[in-house]
């Protein structure tokens, strides 16, 4: 599994546009290949209404729930059974 950060901004398609500028989305995919996990981050993130301002290129290896912050591990539970699984930290503009 993997996790992969992604900054992105909402589309009209979005719940949350007009209401946030943007969101670090953090992303657990459980694949086996990263490049292919990239591309699923990246559809995921698209197909939840949001644009993709940037995929950071550092990612981590997850190989079992001790390699999981305890406040995450719903998240990585989340992607074991369905494959990923994401949180949106979304953020307001700073003016």
């Amino acid at each position: 599994m993997y996790l992969i950060n992604v900054l992105a901004k909402p589309t009209k398609e979005s719940d949350q546009f007009d209401k946030v500028v943007g969101a670090y989305v953090s992303i657990y995919i459980d694949f086996k290949d990263i490049d292919g996990a990239y591309e699923l981050a990246k559809f995921y993130v698209v197909e939840e209404g949001w644009e993709i301002e940037e995929v950071e290129e550092e990612y981590f290896s997850i190989d079992s729930e001790n390699d999981v912050d305890n406040e995450d591990i719903e998240l990585y539970e989340e992607a074991l059974e369905y494959g990923f699984s994401m949180i949106f930290n979304c953020y307001e503009s700073e003016d």
